[in-house]
């Protein structure tokens, strides 16, 4: 893909820390995948009229150099006005933007590097599929762009709405995500509201928060009762601490004024004859409030608004009785203080919550695409295996011609390679599954390795590569799944066999760590792998950008797998590599818990170290 230069750098106020943009990356990442598009990109709304790119994936390239990049806003609508909506998403096809689109975008745009065919339902590079992603307020918090189809063709209608119901909740996360951002922006806390943020149930429930602020601050600001007030539901009951009585033409002119008070930054003062801080109140409702006010046995009430930015989130009212201290300037001001620091609480929590239920909710996603790859496996390999059957028949017939017998040998190595493909999906979605956790027992890790290298002798002999067994010879026991470690042992020996040449070695073994731990590594003098795909190496169905990998057979799921199943292990795969000097792969795996074998600790077992030829040319 080639870059405009038309952005703006924003790196000194960019959006988010590092955690906020690995959820947006993986959110890119997700949305890309299931939409069946090769590049996604999240730019969200910044101060001053700009977008900011806070994630691009599936392009390395432009990610390096747009990552923390502003455009203007404005540009951008003028690019959707002359698109069609379609559900969340807006269909911009090159043919529909107007003259004086395509010269505000020059220079802005990321143009993918795709064949212009002149065929009507081909992808062209300046085709632009965009889901405005607005919050509850219908206000833009953000653009997510689908780029370049997998199949490089034009979505049609009904697709484009499939795709927009499929990410439905994909976009609520970027609003989720946003908005969690901006009130950590925001988020500063007094001390008796950072007592309670240490609350672990009133970080997660607006009900349990508003309780337990209420203990917290009637004694924070020394007043006799306290009420808190959330604008959340028109429709539920308002409570009445104060026992003031207010009819609801009252209750609906105070939060009227609260929200005034909000926007002035300023708190209400309530005493007999007047209201400070509010001239439409105290003209229509101060004679009420006296009354009121002398029935319950208070001297005065103080109303501070709780909001956070301009959004006022409800209001904090305070009283005191007959004969206590007045409210002073000082008190005034630290209520006004305490709504900003109970109104950012209160959002992270509304936040909070509306995360658990997408959690849910993305946890019955996941359940789903478990149950959806076991059975499109299930379902794909009994067709699949009368097609391999049926070709091997005429491969081998003697009543077909070369041709015909040609024809039959091609259909048995797409069946081989479908076949790959959908055991490696039925393994990656079995090592994926959170359901299904490993079988974990005690099982010595240098068998699984003999067992995978005299497998794999043949396949090694026929590509004139030589394997060595090198390292620990005595056993190295580890806490797995024997299925599991031996699919990982088996996918690293397979790659290196596949990315070495003629005459290379592949060095395979087992070490052991001072702590007990015991790592696995497969060490080639094959091609390598570039800087820029040891990024993606893991992630599904990635192959290479090397035309010379590609030219090797192989799905792309072997190291999705192997880090599947090192993370479901409490260990982790390590890789170096460099392009053309070849590969080495290491799986650690954590010290077994002690337990006596024969009077002695696995981790204090005596050691030896060998090195054995088991296959060559």
């Amino acid at each position: 893909m080639d870059s405009g230069a038309g952005e703006r750098r924003t790196r000194d106020l960019s959006w988010g820390d590092a955690r906020a943009r690995a959820l947006m990356h993986a959110l890119a990442r997700d949305a890309a995948t299931r939409a069946g598009f090769r590049v996604c990109a999240i730019e969200v709304v910044r101060p001053r009229g700009l977008l900011e790119f806070v994630a691009i994936y599936g392009d390395m390239t432009n990610a390096e150099e747009r990552l923390g990049t502003a455009s203007r806003l404005s540009d951008m609508q003028a690019a959707i006005a002359d698109g069609e909506s379609v559900g969340h998403f807006v269909w911009i096809p090159d043919e529909s933007y107007s003259d004086a689109t395509r010269q505000r975008l020059d220079g802005v745009l990321v143009v993918p590097d795709v064949p212009v065919t002149g065929d009507p339902d081909d992808w062209h590079p300046m085709d632009m599929l965009v889901a405005q992603v607005p919050d509850e307020r219908g206000d833009l918090r953000a653009l997510l762009y689908l780029d370049v189809p997998v199949d490089l063709k034009r979505p049609s209608r009904d697709r484009l709405l499939q795709i927009s119901d499929e990410l439905a909740v994909t976009l609520w996360s970027v609003v989720t995500a946003v908005e969690r951002e901006e009130y950590a922006d925001h988020m500063r806390v007094i001390r008796a509201t950072r007592r309670l943020a240490r609350s672990t149930r009133a970080r997660h429930d607006v009900s349990h928060l508003l309780r337990e602020a209420r203990t917290t601050l009637l004694g924070a600001l020394s007043v006799d009762e306290l009420e808190i007030h959330v604008f959340l539901d028109k429709d539920a009951e308002t409570p009445d601490s104060l026992g003031l009585g207010m009819a609801p033409e009252v209750r609906q002119a105070l939060d009227a004024a609260a929200a005034r008070a909000w926007e002035r930054q300023r708190v209400l003062i309530i005493e007999a004859g007047h209201i400070w801080g509010d001239s439409v109140l105290d003209a229509h409702h101060a004679d009420w409030f006296t009354q009121a006010m002398q029935a319950a046995g208070f001297e005065a009430v103080v109303v501070a608004p709780v909001g956070v930015d301009d959004e006022v989130l409800g209001m904090l009212i305070a009283a005191r009785r007959t004969g206590s201290r007045r409210w002073t300037d000082g008190e005034g001001v630290a209520a006004l203080e305490l709504g900003h620091d109970l109104g950012r609480a209160i959002a992270n929590a509304q936040a909070t919550q509306r995360e658990r239920r997408l959690l849910e909710e993305l946890r019955a996603l996941e359940e789903a695409r478990h149950r959806f790859l076991r059975e499109l496996t299930h379902e794909i390999n009994n067709p699949m295996t009368v097609i391999a059957a049926n070709a091997e028949f005429l491969a081998g017939s003697e009543l077909v011609d070369d041709r015909d017998r040609r024809r039959a040998q091609a259909i048995l190595r797409g069946t081989e390679r479908l076949g790959d493909l959908l055991e490696g999906l039925a393994m990656l979605s079995s090592v994926s599954d959170p359901q299904h956790p490993p079988s974990m027992e005690r099982i010595d890790l240098v068998p699984i390795v003999d067992e995978t290298l005299a497998s794999m002798a043949a396949v090694a002999e026929k590509a004139h590569v030589t394997l060595q067994l090198v390292g620990e010879t005595h056993p190295a026991f580890v806490f797995a799944d024997r299925r599991e470690v031996a699919s990982a042992v088996t996918n690293l020996v397979d790659n290196a066999v596949k990315y070495s040449d003629v005459g290379d070695e592949i060095f395979v073994g087992v070490e052991r760590g001072d702590d007990g731990s015991i790592t696995f590594s497969c060490r080639d003098e094959g091609i390598g792998i570039s800087a820029a795909d040891q990024a993606n190496l893991f992630l599904p169905l990635f192959r290479s950008t090397n035309e010379e990998a590609l030219r090797r057979p192989g799905t792309g799921l072997g190291l999705g797998i192997v880090r599947e199943v090192m993370q479901r292990h409490g260990g982790r795969v390590e890789v170096e590599s460099r392009l053309g000097r070849g590969t080495c792969v290491r799986l650690h795996f954590p010290p077994v818990p002690r337990r006596g074998v024969d009077g002695q600790s696995p981790s204090t077992s005596p050691t030896q170290s060998g090195t054995s030829r088991v296959a060559g040319p």
